[in-house]
């Protein structure tokens, strides 16, 4: 751990990683500036006087000059691109910028477990968390998913399981887990990282540092993925579709409807399939690669088939909520990309469902979602400021069933009225356009089911 006391430290934006490294660091003596670009509502000026009571220095509605010139050492949020002109100022001036996870992997001598991919990440690392603790580790999820690492960090766990985005990885220099799992990579975040070939080097980074006793546990059914080759870690493939015989020593696979590891040449069946709460092949590949993380750990085989049949998967991601009328609901507002819906759709099987979706246009390409729509669902709502776009693409490839509609709650009243389903929630969007986040997305959506589903109930 760094010796904090007097030194400078500038910390940019006042979320919740930005608040959690302030804090770190002034409870450590280190002389702490944030700036944040933003007034903000009343809730970040409240945290911004409460920072101000530990003696961090707060300026919001701008960064100035001098916050520009306050340390040679800057924790940046992860919603700050390197294209913004802060960035870009810092970077001229020869600052060293570092992500949150990269100052606690600094600060840490408990081993970590980075998983990052375009999606999955945090039922992934959810379902990690859930079987170490089934062993009885301490293991939170944190980073990117649920609550900040270095807030983790101070209670010194046995292990830290965090979910590390591609905006924290691009400020990673000395990152290097015990294990690194990467599930998948689809365009996503583009206008973040500027191109497809930036943020694939991002995601590399988590694996850049890791050394010849460490695993990178990779999905061998990704196209990208499986052609990634660490410089020195040990490579642990996870596959639903093959038996990874390639790989006479060690992986995770499918045989049969079991999950199923293979490592120092002996297998391991688990559980069936269908033992699991979550469902579709996506949560397949999530299971395998959280039993990667287990196998590599040498985790009892009887806890990690507890640990499987015990998760009771994660809200917004295919989160069953009710029935109306005998048809299922299911609330996946966490699905804010195309890929996502995608998964979302290919769950149900042969099942055809009603798909609810739109909202912020993230303007990623639809024609695989098209062409997924087509199969898997008898009907489409669409609400939101991509209604248009996905309404013209949907049409424009031969598909008629579509129904566009002006608010989440008349989207549902039309749902009702279909009387078809499962009724699936996958927006394919961000939320920002008629909600604050995804999560008030899926809770609105929750409350409009419950309410529906009651008031059927009473007839």
């Amino acid at each position: 751990m760094a010796e904090w006391s007097e030194q400078k430290v500038l910390v940019l934006g006042l979320g919740r990683s930005g608040i959690s490294a302030a804090e770190y660091l002034a409870k450590r003596g280190a002389k702490v500036m944030l700036s944040e670009s933003s007034e903000g509502d009343d809730a970040k000026r409240a945290e911004a006087e409460r920072l101000r009571g530990m003696g961090v220095e707060v300026e919001t509605g701008g960064h100035s000059e001098s916050a520009l010139s306050f340390a040679d050492i800057v924790v940046v949020s992860p919603g700050i691109a390197p294209s913004n002109e802060i960035i870009q100022k810092l970077e001229e001036s020869g600052k060293e910028l570092i992500s949150d996870v990269e100052l606690a992997f600094r600060e840490a001598t408990i081993p970590f477990i980075g998983i990052t991919g375009t999606n999955g990440k945090s039922t992934t690392v959810a379902l990690v968390s859930h079987i170490l603790t089934t062993a009885g580790f301490t293991a939170p999820a944190c980073g990117n998913f649920g609550v900040p690492i270095l807030d983790e960090l101070e209670k010194k766990p046995d292990f830290l399981v965090v979910e590390v985005s591609s905006y924290q990885l691009h400020y990673c220099k000395q990152l290097s887990p015990k294990v690194a799992v990467w599930l998948n990579l689809t365009p996503d975040h583009i206008d973040w990282h500027g191109d497809l070939e930036k943020y694939t080097e991002a995601k590399q980074k988590l694996f850049e540092q890791q050394d010849t006793d460490q695993f990178a546990v990779l999905n061998e059914d990704d196209p990208i993925v499986k052609d990634f080759q660490p410089k020195n870690a040990q490579i642990f493939p996870f596959s639903v579709h093959s038996d990874l015989d390639s790989y006479a020593i060690q992986g995770a696979f499918m045989q049969e409807g079991f999950l199923v590891y293979r490592i120092d040449g002996r297998t391991r069946v688990l559980c069936h399939q269908e033992d699991l709460k979550i469902i579709g092949k996506h949560n397949l590949e999530n299971a395998l690669a959280a039993v990667s993380v287990a196998a590599v750990l040498d985790i009892d085989t009887n806890t990690i088939v507890t640990g499987l049949k015990s998760f009771p998967g994660l809200e917004h991601r295919l989160e069953y909520i009710s029935s109306i009328d005998g048809v299922k609901y299911y609330n996946d507002s966490k699905a804010t990309n195309p890929n996502s819906t995608i998964k979302a759709l290919e769950a149900f099987g042969t099942q055809k469902i009603v798909l609810i979706a739109g909202g912020k246009d993230k303007h990623t390409s639809l024609t695989e979602m098209v062409e997924c729509v087509k199969r898997q669902a008898s009907d489409v709502i669409l609400l939101g400021e991509a209604k248009e776009r996905f309404n013209k693409a949907l049409t424009e490839a031969g598909y008629r069933d579509v129904h566009l509609t002006g608010s989440l709650e008349e989207a549902l009243d039309l749902a009702v009225s279909l009387g078809r389903g499962p009724v699936v929630l996958s927006p394919a969007c961000a939320s920002f356009d008629m909600f604050k986040d995804f999560e008030e997305r899926g809770r609105v959506f929750k409350n409009l089911v419950r309410t529906r589903s009651e008031k059927m109930a009473t007839r």
